[in-house]
């Protein structure tokens, strides 16, 4: 259960800075900081970054890739749709396989997400009432990959819901890779998530 508390939080984290951004961000501040220790590298090293996890070269001028993590073996890259301030996120497993392509044609997807969503019950920062609401397929990475859609309300966070999906797919090297793509729960678009996800190689 590990990986997905990581991805949870990775989750968890990005909401937080669609929060912070909604209040104003980093702007608030620029008066009396000096923020360039924030500036990130251009989307072309970004890009370079992330082709061990997955080929965005493609992706449309409306998404830029906002970040890569590398940890506990777990490597991830999360993308931003510049419009409506969705994350799109793709993460390695690694070695890891807890939640695999198989896990969405059993359901046992729900009981790990709800366990796991229980097991966080005690963060300051964390996600509440999850509900599976939808189930289907996504066109990526050469392959339609299954994903489950959820909702949850967000304790201590801006954002009063989360809205977004959450898919498994083996790539070729037969690795387990997790596709996510999070929003505020009153703006999340599966169009710009299939739109983001159809350009990844």
């Amino acid at each position: 259960m590990g990986c997905l508390k990581f991805i949870i939080k990775i989750i968890i984290l990005t909401l937080a800075i669609v929060g912070f951004k909604a209040i104003g961000g980093f702007g608030i501040l620029k008066g009396d900081f000096n923020f360039n220790f924030f500036e990130k590298p251009s989307q072309e090293k970004l890009q370079e970054k992330a082709s061990s996890i997955a080929d965005l070269s493609k992706i449309n001028d409306e998404y830029k890739i906002n970040r890569t993590a590398n940890l506990f073996g777990v490597k991830a890259v999360i993308a931003d749709h510049q419009g409506s301030g969705q994350k799109m996120i793709i993460a390695d497993m690694g070695k890891k396989d807890l939640l695999t392509k198989q896990d969405f044609a059993t359901k046992e997807v729900d009981t790990k997400l709800k366990d796991l969503a229980e097991k966080m019950q005690y963060q300051f920062i964390r996600l509440e009432d999850l509900k599976i609401t939808q189930r289907g397929s996504i066109y990526t990475m050469g392959q339609n990959v299954p994903y489950v859609k959820f909702e949850a309300a967000t304790v201590n966070l801006p954002i009063a819901e989360v809205q977004g999906i959450i898919g498994a797919i083996t790539d070729k090297n037969n690795k387990t890779k997790l596709i996510l793509s999070v929003n505020d729960g009153t703006k999340y678009s599966q169009i710009i998530a299939q739109q983001f996800f159809k350009d990844v190689k």
